[in-house]
């Protein structure tokens, strides 16, 4: 990597259309169906199918058994479904629907802001994030209270920029476990 090239900051751009903000909300959906409630969740579910028919057989609890199965097809089928009907009625009353979001990103922090709006960029400082997840089509950039930033992969300028985007990530991840140690001794 150029020596020049450490100082100039990575840029990214991309138009935040309805496509793209179902592909945040897939990625997000999906982390959190790894998460370690959910697979207890599913794991209650897959216990609760024979003992709903077992109490169906045994003592005619029809219903029981039904709202078993129902629970089950919305849990383990029918979950993203819903979620994307849901995303896509949400997308429409975002504020940055169908513009196009800019970023610059350095050691210190990112920033973005709509292209074209009047107005400061946002900073994000690399402290003020909770997690990052990669994702096979981007990055979910996590903040306290459920604030969530989408940078897809095709948002960078050059490949470069994304070499140097994914250091800052495994960066903020090295800081980020040292801290989460410390605190753990503490």
């Amino acid at each position: 990597m150029a020596a020049g090239s450490e100082k100039r900051p990575i840029r990214a751009r991309y138009r935040l259309d309805e496509e793209t903000f179902l592909q945040a909300s897939h990625a997000l959906w999906r982390k959190g169906r790894r998460s370690k409630k959910v697979r207890v969740r599913s794991a209650i579910v897959l216990a609760a199918l024979p003992l709903g028919a077992w109490l169906a057989m045994a003592y005619g609890m029809w219903f029981t058994f039904f709202a078993i199965i129902a629970l089950a097809l919305m849990h383990f089928v029918f979950d993203w479904p819903l979620t994307r009907a849901f995303v896509r009625r949400q997308f429409a009353q975002l504020p940055s629907a169908g513009k196009t979001l800019r970023w610059e990103i350095d050691r210190k922090g990112l920033k973005v802001r709509i292209d074209g709006e009047e107005g400061d960029w946002q900073r994000i400082d690399w402290e003020a994030l909770t997690d990052i997840t990669v994702a096979d089509e981007g990055f979910i950039l996590h903040q306290p209270h459920n604030v969530n930033h989408w940078l897809p992969l095709r948002a960078f300028a050059t490949e470069e920029d994304l070499g140097r985007f994914r250091e800052l990530v495994a960066r903020w991840r090295r800081r980020h476990a040292a801290v989460d140690a410390r605190q753990d001794a503490a």
